[in-house]
């Protein structure tokens, strides 16, 4: 007992050779087959709906999938005790089996066969999941599953989107998508020049944001509308870079100068996430110093929603339409370049005077850290106001950080010109003299 049995062709494994034993009952291992079988009944429900409108009501559905699931789970639990061939030669088998099926009961028409290999791949894809979760990557195992139906579930949407798009979109799609996945991974993640401050793959990344920023800009306009498309995009854009937000809009408010007020109402509700989540990141490393900020930075952004409120207001007594913006392109990528440039050389600056002036340089580094961004700071102050337990020096290289932001954004906002400047600056100007006020008032009262 515990050896291995043998033959003339060779070891067998025994079950005592293998990491677990079938003969106790393994809670862990029942799990992730259910989990594995809960993934195949999850596909095979949208492809139940499906096959209600489709002339052929034998194609496969909720039960098959279910044990289509539980035959990857299977396969991905017997690995370890039979071998590695055991899951590709359950996708083949299971391939020519469909595949055969197709072919003797189903129609030999050009729509079915494009039925049919969807099905065909969400079957395999099916296995596959059902391989993940056995092996323990269950969260991704899941995950790929309600990716998988909504994709199945979105066809028509899909369908449509595309038929949408022009040529000039689609080149502009093709492009962003090589500098985001093809151009970015290969570039070295690694420090050149003084410093080590030039990191290419970092400089790039921020190009692809900004870039992201005007396609989500450009498709919820013509989606969306130009009213509720730029505010959803300043909405989201304000969670990845307020900054790279409010280039995207100046470079679209001087395309289309007449709807600059609807360009800086987006750009006013990017500042007011980007306030929030300044608090949100002092409250996680600082909860106590986050309190003191409340007062200045809440000011703030009650300002900034106040001066989109009205913006809103204002763009409701006029007709905006994305044909009225006129948007050709949604992919510039000059200006990233140059703002991924500029960033860098602040970043240079920032190194140098921290080594030159050390903790009493402080505010410098906080307003020239701030003129490209203010999470970095917001980190860096907080991190260090938790441990000295004094909160004044802080709050003041904060305000100042975004102050100096703020500043940049003006200046971004004055040379697209127009109505877009005018709201777009003195939004932010209300915004660093709230924060003012509240800081002061706070010190004082």
């Amino acid at each position: 007992m515990g050896t291995e049995a043998t033959s003339q062709s060779g070891p067998v494994l025994s079950a005592a050779a293998v990491d677990f034993d079938f003969a106790n009952f393994d809670l862990n291992m029942a799990m992730k087959l259910l989990v594995a079988l809960a993934i195949g009944l999850l596909i095979g429900l949208e492809r139940e709906w499906r096959k209600q409108d489709a002339e052929d009501h034998d194609r496969i559905g909720i039960r098959t999938f279910g044990l289509m699931g539980l035959l990857g789970g299977l396969g991905g639990t017997l690995t370890m005790a039979v071998g590695t061939w055991l899951v590709p030669s359950i996708l083949v088998a299971l391939a020519i089996l469909l595949v055969n099926d197709r072919r003797t009961n189903g129609s030999g028409a050009t729509f079915a066969l494009v039925e049919d290999m969807t099905t065909l791949v969400a079957a395999l894809v099916t296995v596959l999941l059902g391989v993940l979760a056995a092996i323990g990557a269950v969260e991704l195992a899941v995950s790929g599953a309600v990716i998988v139906v909504a994709l199945l579930y979105l066809k028509p949407t899909l369908h449509t989107l595309v038929g949408k798009l022009t040529q000039n979109e689609l080149k502009a799609t093709l492009r962003f998508l090589v500098i985001s996945l093809v151009i970015l991974p290969v570039l070295p993640d690694k420090g050149y020049g003084p410093y080590a401050i030039f990191n290419p793959r970092t400089v790039w990344l921020l190009v692809v944001m900004i870039s992201a920023m005007s396609f989500v800009g450009y498709f919820a306009i013509r989606w969306l509308g130009a009213a509720i498309g730029v505010l959803a995009t300043g909405l989201f854009g304000g969670l990845v870079s307020s900054t790279a937000t409010t280039i995207s809009f100046a470079k679209l408010a001087s395309d289309a100068p007449g709807q600059g007020q609807v360009f800086a109402a987006g750009v006013v509700l990017a500042n007011v996430v980007m306030a929030a989540r300044i608090l949100i990141l002092a409250a996680v490393l600082a909860p106590a110093f986050a309190m003191e900020l409340l007062v200045p930075i809440g000011l703030s952004a009650v300002t900034a929603a106040l001066f989109v409120a009205f913006i809103w207001h204002r763009t409701q007594k006029t007709q905006v339409s994305a044909e009225s913006i006129g948007i050709t392109n949604p992919f510039e990528l000059s200006q990233a370049i140059k703002f991924a440039l500029l960033l860098t050389v602040v970043l240079l600056l920032e190194r140098f005077l921290s080594e030159r002036f050390g903790e009493a340089g402080l505010y410098v580094l906080a307003a020239i850290a701030g003129l490209a961004d203010v999470d970095a700071i917001t980190l860096s102050v907080a991190k260090h106001a938790n441990a000295a337990g004094d909160f004044t020096g802080g709050i003041v290289a904060i305000l100042l950080a975004m102050s100096a932001n703020g500043l940049v954004k003006v200046v971004i906002a004055v040379r697209a010109g127009g109505i877009f400047a005018r709201w777009s600056a003195t939004a932010m100007i209300g915004m660093i003299l709230a924060a003012a006020v509240g800081a002061i008032a706070q010190a004082y009262f």
